[in-house]
């Protein structure tokens, strides 16, 4: 211990005389570990770390899948598996729906909240109420589920903690809700709905709710187990489903809970980034392991005087090692702030992380992460320059005497360090280009629609006009009409409005599959083809300016009383249509009606062909065959409204939120977004994985051109006899320069040569992840190839420069 303090004041002191140097090693050392903590603290939080709940391992989400693919469940699948299913202390439903807080005027506000079954809160997830109670089963009965419980988030902002609170009304919706309750701190405050009401559901009845199913598990079953009881319990289901697809089709699911909602690309783009962060550290180590072969080299007979006097090789090992470790803490500690800053705008780049669990912050796995990678790079970058100097030839070294002295092995090490900093920093490079290729590409792809000037948002229903019960007049198709006309009306005479339009979905929010016929070619149930089905407003059109093909655009004249007409997608014609003219033909399609199971099916004369829309949830989406049907032949009540404006569509969406309430008292417009908006959306994942492998990619590059610069400094200041020498024999400075230019260049040709290898690997694991690129992106590499060889002239032209000034008298004299 004693030795190994003394070695760290020694350390200590060595560094405070060469600032310059400890200065250098230090910042690079911090802008590999920044990085790395970042990154990491990322993933710990979205992959590693446990949902922050007890026994949070028991927490699962029953999914039903159709043909593999999600699907929202269904409430009344929900209550068959609460009454037969063994496997589970508790199944809560969880619907695809959301209330809003009213103000005592009725304006609508845009505090959202969430429908679930009573009790989710304290017996599913065991979170603690700080004041009143969770909500009880009792209140998951109609008529009797007018109790809400608020988040402590919306507590403390919008009640200002009023600990009276428990027992008043709020108004949702226009409807009074009593306060039960108020959640204690924690995940529910980083949820987009920040209060709840019971869910109220008629059992044996037929609820038309569609949702989430969240469980968890009684103590000793397994996943597989209550899959497996479920699946009975599915198979009995699927008889009791619509006929539109085999019943082989519909699948449960159980999964774990953690990170259910959590994007696939997202999470390659994360563990791809933290390889990247590896990469930068790998060469900030290269990099200082240069540096202190450098040093060595001027310390040498330092070391040797040190041994002549009795230090053995493994006392040397140790005080190199004891000063590379010093600088390593110092690094790692200057690289955890950088890091926390880094993860900041990490943070304000990225999506929302898989689920609003996820909690990025420095907490003690991350800084243990960040002391081990700190305490690896110290011993990585200091256990070459200690193992060369502890093999010093003592006799050699002080019969030199000042002339300097430079063994093969330490400037062999220091190129080879070169040459593997720079096909990693290549290899960054590469990522960050074709990440950047990939970019482009999306911004480039055709929606089928115009993105300017367009303000979308969802129509929300009254909690009275959406209730389940088929004698509501509310849902009454003319009804619904009429209210649409009236909303569109009103919205439409607005100042800067140019177009308003319904329909059951927007551009990129994703539609759900119909299934239909084509008259005159039968099939069997099982196998009738399917396509996503919307209605819209004959508006739809020129708001979003989608583009005719064929045959004419549905309008005004396309009435209840009329001949039913629909609208298909080039998408449609080409898988479905082919040789034949799609505008004689006809669909059988069953239609819909608000709280009424689908009648039997009848034709449908398809009018016109439209351009492919993107209907898909990403902008990577396969385009699906599109049915348009005509909103006023099939009247819906769930819809969203779409605005073309002549002004900035942000100038005037409080004026249709205002619009839209007077014209239907107690609707009101939520989710409200520009279409450019949602765009930039869809691309918020690929720009995050972008922008961060940009900025890795430019500190790579940055370390290498050090790297490169250093080693050739070095040369040029070992090699001053030789350059004089040349120069005394004739040599000129051009000469000179070229020669040192040359040596540079071999380095760096070297390391893009072995980096080729590494851009392969690196384009097979992003290829998942890019959108029109290849495994090897010939542009990409070459530009990138051609930057770093521009760098590495760049690096090495300074130190050449420096050795043609080198007065050939000077150099030989002082050798």
């Amino acid at each position: 211990m004693g030795n190994w303090w003394r070695d760290l004041r020694y350390g200590l002191r060595m560094l405070a005389n060469n600032k310059g140097f400890a200065a250098v090693a230090i910042l690079a050392l911090a802008l590999g570990i920044g990085p790395n903590v970042a990154i990491f603290s990322i993933v710990w939080a979205t992959f590693l770390a446990p949902l922050p709940y007890p026994d949070a391992d028991q927490l699962v989400a029953v999914w039903t899948k159709v043909k593999g693919e999600r699907s929202p469940s269904r409430a009344d699948d929900y209550l068959q598996y609460l009454r037969e299913s063994k496997s589970f202390q508790r199944l809560d439903f969880w619907p695809w729906r959301q209330v809003h807080l009213t103000t005592p005027d009725n304006a609508q506000e845009e505090v959202a909240g969430a429908i679930f079954t009573p009790g989710i809160i304290t017996q599913n997830f065991h979170e603690h109420m700080i004041l009143g109670r969770d909500l009880l089963p009792e209140e998951g009965v109609p008529g009797n589920d007018h109790s809400v419980i608020l988040t402590h988030e919306l507590w403390m902002g919008r009640y200002h903690g009023d600990p009276r609170i428990v027992g008043k009304q709020i108004k949702i919706e226009d409807q009074p809700y009593t306060v039960v309750g108020v959640i204690q701190p924690g995940p529910e405050d980083r949820h987009v709905t920040q209060f709840a009401v019971p869910l109220a559901l008629t059992p044996g009845g037929h609820n038309q709710v569609w949702g989430s199913i969240y469980g968890r598990l009684k103590p000793g079953v397994t996943i597989a187990q209550a899959q497996a009881e479920l699946a009975v319990i599915d198979r009995r289901l699927a008889a009791t489903r619509s006929g539109d697809l085999s019943k082989e089709a519909w699948t449960v699911s159980v999964e774990p809970l953690k990170n259910t909602w959590m994007d696939k690309k997202l999470a390659r783009n994360l563990w791809l980034l933290l390889a990247a962060v590896s990469f930068v550290l790998l060469i900030a180590c290269a990099n200082l392991a240069n540096l202190l072969l450098a040093r060595g080299s001027s310390r040498q007979q330092e070391l040797a005087v040190r041994a002549a006097l009795g230090a053995t090789r493994s006392q040397v090992f140790a005080q190199l090692i004891t000063e590379s470790l010093t600088l390593a803490i110092l690094g790692g500690a200057i690289g955890i702030v950088l890091g926390w800053a880094m993860m900041k705008l990490a943070i304000a780049i990225a999506p929302n992380l898989g689920s609003s669990e996820a909690v990025v912050q420095l907490n003690l796995p991350v800084l243990y992460f960040a002391t081990g990678v700190t305490l690896l790079a110290g011993v990585l970058f200091g256990c070459a320059p200690a193992w060369q100097a502890a093999r010093l030839n003592l006799s050699e070294t002080l019969k030199q005497g000042s002339r300097s002295m430079t063994g093969r092995g330490r400037m062999r090490t220091q190129r080879l360090l070169v040459i593997a900093e720079f096909a990693l920093a290549l290899t960054l490079l590469a990522g960050a280009g074709m990440a950047l290729h990939s970019f482009w590409n999306l911004t480039q792809i055709d929606l089928g629609v115009r993105t300017d000037h367009i303000l979308m948002g969802r129509l929300v229903v009254p909690k009275s006009a959406s209730t389940s019960s088929a004698s509501n007049s509310a849902m009454n198709p003319d009804l619904i009409n009429a209210n649409a006309r009236r909303l569109l009306a009103k919205v439409g005479s607005l100042p800067g409005v140019q177009n308003a339009a319904l329909a059951t979905s927007m551009p990129l929010e994703g539609n759900g599959s119909f299934p239909f016929n084509i008259v005159g070619r039968p099939v069997a149930e099982t196998n009738r083809p399917v396509a996503d089905y919307e209605l819209v407003t004959p508006s739809y059109f020129d708001t979003f300016g989608v583009r005719l093909l064929h045959g004419r655009f549905l309008n005004d004249d396309d009435r209840a009383d009329s001949p039913q007409v629909v609208m298909v997608s080039q998408s449609f014609v080409e898988r479905y249509l082919q040789g034949v003219d799609p505008l004689h033909q006809s669909l059988l399609l069953q239609k819909i009606v608000p709280n009424q199971k689908p009648g039997t099916a009848t034709a449908w004369q398809i009018v016109g062909v439209f351009h492919d829309i993107r209907n898909g949830e990403h902008l990577t989406d396969k385009t699906a065959p599109q049915i348009f049907a005509p909103y006023w032949q099939s009247p819906w009540p769930y819809v969203g409204l779409a605005v073309r404006t002549a002004l900035d569509p942000g100038v005037i969406s409080q004026n249709i939120r205002d619009a839209v309430a007077q014209a239907l008292p107690g609707y009101s417009l939520a989710h409200i977004e520009t279409m450019q908006q949602a765009v930039n959306i869809e691309l918020k994942g690929d720009r995050f994985g972008m922008v961060l492998f940009g900025m890795f990619a430019v500190l790579a590059l940055l370390l290498a051109a050090l790297g490169i610069y250093g080693v050739l400094a070095f040369a040029v200041a070992q090699r001053s006899h030789e350059i004089g020498l040349r120069m005394a024999l004739g040599a000129q400075q051009r000469d000179v320069v070229l020669l040192i230019l040359g040596d540079g260049m071999k380095l760096a040709l070297a390391g893009v040569g072995i980096g080729l290898m590494g851009v392969v690997v690196l384009g097979h694991l992003m290829r998942s992840t890019l959108y029109g690129i290849k495994t090897i992106d010939a542009g990409s590499f070459a530009a990138v190839a051609l930057v770093l060889l521009a760098v590495a002239v760049l690096a090495s032209y300074i130190p050449a420069r420096r050795s043609a000034r080198v007065d050939p008298m000077i150099a030989l004299r002082q050798e």
